[in-house]
């Protein structure tokens, strides 16, 4: 849309102006009371002035770079100064009640809008020269021109003083429909983000359920499993069936596990009454745990490499930092899959300084874009899809770490992918 198709005459002012300029005959009227008789030359004057203003609106639907600020110049500021002078003229001077009105015109003229000075001045101007010519034709001294300039200019000053309060009102306006919207934009966004964590809660709530329920059939599964194999090992004394035994070794260890599982998916989703207090924390349970519950998802996607030197441990909680450890973990799984990388890998490895301890995950996936390293951390950000993420879990983590007395930060790694450093002081 060019500059000319924007400051076209819109179809309802066009009609403003038709009804203005048969309403303007109207006025003839009170040319006739303010002298008590037929004046049929300021009838032909309000009749040239309608014309004039129809001539006007219909230029206006033709003519595209005509405009409306000069349609508003010419019908609000031009027209008045030229036909009101005239018609005064006609009626007797300044002794006419119709000259009084010629005051109210710079008042008009400056409300309508009005970007430069010059323009102001013009129209304050135009109003001074009319009736100054209407006074020195009917020969008034220079006194009374001069008292009914002061009185104009004052006029054209009262309209400058409320066309800026109009603008201001304006800008008010539309700053308070703006603020409006975005306040509603920002109250669905919040009722959706509310509406996904009650759906986060509800599968909190639903694990847990569930974890309590496999419990105890997989608790059964597990004794009968190990009776059998020491039924099975007494019964074959010297003559071992190795392999009805390996595999009823490998089925209890797979029991195991998701045992293990179970358990650390019903500790995950215990209530925050329950977290212990920051202290001592083994880093090595904490990474199987973490792990064991990653490996869930992991396994279908990537390859899993885990470097835990010695025993290390650090200040924190050990609950909240396995949820940090399998939110980072989870994290790079979904960028390999979105990045669509084939040979995914994934490393959690601790690095044991002086007084620190440091927990690095990396990934081999596309990495982090630049103008989201900044933002990653910041509630609610998300660069998944809405069904996939809630923008919560990193930055959960950073909150989580940090309350260990530590730090949590991302960078891409040089050969590719991206690195989460968890940082937290040594014990």
């Amino acid at each position: 849309m060019g500059q000319q198709d924007r400051d076209a005459l819109a179809p309802e002012e066009g009609r403003i102006l038709r009804v203005l300029a048969m309403r303007s005959l109207l006025f003839w009227g009170l040319d006739v009371l303010s002298v008590m008789h037929w004046t049929w030359d300021t009838l032909m004057l309000r009749g040239l002035w309608a014309g004039v203003m129809l001539g006007v609106a219909w230029a206006a639907t033709v003519v595209p770079g005509l405009g409306r600020e000069r349609v508003r110049f010419i019908v609000g500021v031009v027209l008045p100064n030229v036909f009101l002078p005239l018609i005064c003229s006609r009626l007797g001077g300044s002794a006419n009640p119709v000259f009084a009105s010629l005051c109210v015109l710079p008042l008009f003229a400056l409300m309508l809008p009005w970007k430069r000075p010059w323009e102001a001045a013009l129209r304050i101007g135009l109003p001074v020269v009319g009736a100054s010519a209407v006074l020195l034709a009917e020969g008034a001294p220079w006194s009374k021109v001069a008292a009914w300039g002061l009185m104009l200019v004052s006029s054209g000053t009262m309209g400058m003083m409320l066309s800026r309060y109009q603008q201001r009102l304006r800008l008010a306006w539309a700053r308070s429909r703006e603020v409006e919207r975005e306040a509603t934009q920002a109250l669905r966004a919040s009722q959706e983000r509310a509406l996904r964590a009650e759906r986060l809660a509800q599968v909190g709530r639903l694990a847990a359920g569930v974890a309590h329920e496999v419990r105890n059939p997989l608790a059964y599964v597990q004794a009968n499993l190990r009776y059998l194999l020491e039924e099975w090992r007494q019964k074959t004394e010297g003559g071992d069936d190795v392999e009805f035994s390996e595999a009823l070794s490998e089925t209890m260890q797979g029991v195991e596990r998701i045992h293990q599982i179970v358990k650390d998916l019903t500790v995950l989703s215990r209530a925050e009454d329950v977290v212990a207090p920051v202290g001592r924390c083994e880093l090595a349970p904490v990474i199987d745990a973490s792990v064991r519950l990653a490996s869930v998802r992991l396994k279908s996607l990537v390859k899993l490499a885990v470097e835990v030197p010695g025993t290390p441990a650090a200040q924190a909680e050990p609950r909240r930092l396995g949820q940090v450890l399998l939110n980072l973990l989870l994290n790079a799984a979904d960028a390999i899959e979105d990045g669509k990388v084939r040979d995914g890998r994934v490393m959690l490895k601790v690095e044991v300084a002086a007084e620190r301890v440091r927990l690095l995950v990396e990934d081999n996936g596309p990495g982090i874009r630049d103008e989201h390293l900044g933002k990653l951390f910041t509630t609610f950000f998300t660069t998944k899809a809405p069904e996939k993420g809630t923008g919560l879990g990193l930055a959960l983590s950073r909150e989580y770490v940090e309350s260990f007395g530590g730090t949590l930060h991302a960078e891409n790694r040089a050969e590719g992918g991206a690195r989460f450093i968890v940082d937290l002081p040594a014990v």
